[in-house]
């Protein structure tokens, strides 16, 4: 076991921090500085070199965050505008109050705003879709089947339907962050994290075996709801019309970036540095899985969105997740295209080609997965300041 103990990396302050200290990894935004352990015996900042102007000379930049009595443990703002750096202060002089707002705000306030946002662009991609595919709207076509039936089998008309609420979702999760003191790309954790990308590609193939698993024990003991048909209805048509590839390449892209942008990226990020990682990865995900809204398919994605959950946190970055949910999307596409339409119907010859293969993968990934949950550094939340970057020490257990 090495020494997690983080003023002992760094003994010497002629020296670059990062040259003694080989399992430092950029990461997640530095947390309040009620949440950093500090050494028995010594302050927060003791055994820390914090970068800076020469000793006699004031940065006016930050002059209100490296002076007098109240001075910050924390690095100063990525973000240079009025709005971070009163977000900076007021975490740095309130953590207590920090905390309670962001939690609110993270596991209650985003998540109603997205939803929100989301349902008023699904409104308004309804409108402007029927517009398109039958040249006029009016309210009573909502109830009608066949009408919105042909809304949906249009590819212009689908396409609308799938790109517009998922834009709207992730709006807001994009605005904020840029307004945040932990810049735009720290706050939605789209860093490099420290995972091999042999670990991000082991845990994408495995995540298709999650889904699956999921599917088969919901859906025998609850079946499958009159939505999920009308979906696979959906995807089927437009798979077997010669749009498959295309068909499997938006559902997997389109909410592996919107919808992890948002859970992952934004609530997940921050309440991590709240409430800790266990009940941050449960909160995201349990907010993930709510907002695929249909009963059944909500019991369903949650297994997913907890080991989403895991290897963002456990890597340190979003783009593992991001590329898992693009995997797992695309491959249901397939799969749900080639299935049999009865129940009693022998599956063709190349859906078992394409299953097999698919399964032998994802066994084989879940293995490589559990090695590098194993034996990769486990992330801790200290945050250290080094000239321009905010890293968190990782330890191998």
């Amino acid at each position: 076991m090495q020494n997690s103990d983080p003023s002992s990396r760094f003994e010497s302050n002629d020296e670059d921090p990062s040259a003694n200290a080989p399992h430092e990894i950029p990461s997640n935004p530095y947390d309040p500085p009620a949440f950093k352990p500090s050494p028995v015996g010594a302050s927060q900042s003791e055994g820390l070199e914090f970068s800076g102007p020469p000793s006699g000379t004031v940065d006016q930049s930050v002059e209100h965050h490296s002076s007098g009595q109240d001075r910050s443990p924390l690095p100063p703002p990525v973000n240079g505008n009025p709005i971070a750096l009163q977000v900076h202060d007021f975490r740095t002089q309130a953590p207590g109050l920090y905390r309670i707002i962001a939690f609110l705000w993270n596991a209650i306030g985003m998540p109603a705003v997205s939803l929100l946002v989301f349902f008023g662009a699904s409104f308004v991609a309804i409108v402007i879709a029927a517009m398109v595919v039958h040249g006029e709207f009016h309210p009573r076509m909502l109830g009608n089947a066949e009408v919105m039936a042909k809304v949906t089998q249009s590819r212009v008309g689908f396409l609308i339907l799938v790109l517009a609420p998922q834009l709207a979702l992730v709006s807001t999760a994009i605005v904020l962050p840029l307004l945040s003191p932990d810049g735009f790309r720290r706050r939605l954790s789209l860093v490099r994290g420290h995972w091999p990308l042999w670990a991000w590609a082991a845990a994408a193939m495995t995540t298709p075996l999650i889904g699956w698993i999921s599917s088969i024990v919901v859906g025998t003991l609850m079946g499958e709801s009159e939505n999920m048909k009308m979906m696979t209805d959906v995807f089927r048509g437009h798979g077997e019309s010669g749009f498959l590839i295309p068909l499997a390449l938006m559902i997997g892209a389109t909410p592996a970036l919107c919808e992890e942008l948002v859970f992952r990226g934004y609530i997940q990020t921050r309440l991590n540095t709240v409430v800790g990682p266990f009940f941050g990865i449960a909160i995201a995900s349990v907010l993930f899985a709510v907002f695929h809204w249909d009963l059944v398919h909500v019991i369903a994605v949650l297994p997913l969105g907890f080991f989403l959950g895991v290897i963002a946190w456990r890597s340190g970055s979003l783009f593992p997740a991001m590329l898992a949910h693009f995997v797992n999307n695309s491959i249901s596409v397939f799969a749900v295209v080639m299935a049999p339409e009865q129940e009693g119907d022998l599956p063709s010859v190349k859906l078992v080609a394409f299953f097999g293969t698919a399964l032998l993968l994802a066994l084989a990934s879940s293995i490589v997965t559990a090695i590098a949950l194993w034996r990769l550094p486990m992330p801790v939340s200290q945050a250290i300041e080094t000239h321009d970057e905010t890293q968190d020490i990782v330890v191998s257990s």
